[in-house]
């Protein structure tokens, strides 16, 4: 049996070798370069999800959840966040009830709606300061903590797409992943409690979760079929934000979800990322390149 400090140094030895996988760079694509970050993400969730779809008539609703994370160099928290994008392809040959509050919306031939469950403080588009941990210990004892508990709001994808663009973050995208409708379901009953202003936001939410007063980016996308789930080492994680945060929920989504028949397909969670990385010019050096694969955008 492993004594607390030699589990600490494993929990440490883990932690660094799983941070030495990811920020091996790959090759950087610079041929969308000079198109905008949220167009170029757009483009590649309409050509992922138009290839699963076929050209043949669908005869059915699809559902289908895009995982997405982003960070600075050394993914500090203050500087991270993890949020997901929803999408429901609408049958070709029957009309389906639409889902009240979201926009119908046409690519090509098919129509969808979607929707993206992006939790942060109300007023971040314009005040874009986030407090993490601020006190002595903070990082270790939640009663020290003296972040403020703010009024939260759900960002669109756009929003949050610009944020990262703002900040010349990296970003890391997933799937799309094909769910159940009861998946579908249960994204829009979580857009549905954070829209509904009961739940506010705090990105430390250890004495926040349980009585389900404030919950971080975190927790708001994870646990489809649970409200408040926990989050690992200490409550929130160890460095448990970022790309490493996302991919902990998608984890789960694979433990959790597909044992209740929603997730429809396997997660890879290293090997189906992509990247999109900031570069100061064209085919010129990048600054911060966390993934094996990624192209490269200018705003």
């Amino acid at each position: 049996m492993k004594t607390p400090s030699g589990r600490l140094l494993a929990l440490f030895a883990f932690f660094f070798a799983a941070n030495m996988a990811q920020a091996v760079p790959g090759a950087v694509d610079f041929s969308s370069y000079d198109v905008p970050l949220y167009e170029q993400i757009v483009n590649r969730i309409k050509t992922k999800v138009s290839a699963r779809l076929g050209e043949t008539r669908s005869t059915r609703d699809r559902y289908f959840i895009i995982p997405f994370a982003y960070e600075d160099r050394g993914n500090h928290p203050e500087h991270s966040h993890s949020f997901i994008s929803v999408i429901r392809v609408l049958a070709d040959n029957k009309q389906s009830k639409l889902t009240p509050g979201l926009e119908k919306r046409k690519y090509k031939n098919r129509e969808f709606e979607a929707f993206t469950i992006s939790w942060l403080p109300h007023d971040f588009m314009s005040n874009p300061h986030l407090c993490v941990f601020d006190g002595v210990a903070s990082r270790l004892f939640p009663a020290q903590n003296n972040c403020p508990v703010l009024p939260g709001r759900n960002f669109t994808l756009a929003e949050t797409i610009q944020l990262a663009a703002d900040a010349k973050n990296a970003v890391a995208m997933w799937g799309p992943y094909e769910i159940k409708q009861g998946g579908f379901d249960l994204a829009i009953k979580r857009k549905n409690l954070l829209d509904g202003g009961t739940i506010k936001y705090r990105a430390d939410d250890r004495l926040y979760q349980k009585e389900q007063v404030a919950i971080s980016c975190f927790h708001a996308m994870s646990g489809l079929d649970e409200l408040f789930p926990k989050g690992g080492f200490l409550g929130t994680g160890l460095k448990m934000w970022g790309f490493n945060g996302t991919a902990r929920v998608l984890i789960e989504y694979t433990k959790k979800a597909r044992y209740k028949g929603l997730l429809l397909e396997p997660v890879d969670v290293k090997n189906d990322r992509y990247g999109f990385v900031h570069a100061p010019s064209g085919n010129g050096p990048v600054p911060y390149n966390p993934v094996r694969n990624a192209s490269a955008y200018r705003r």
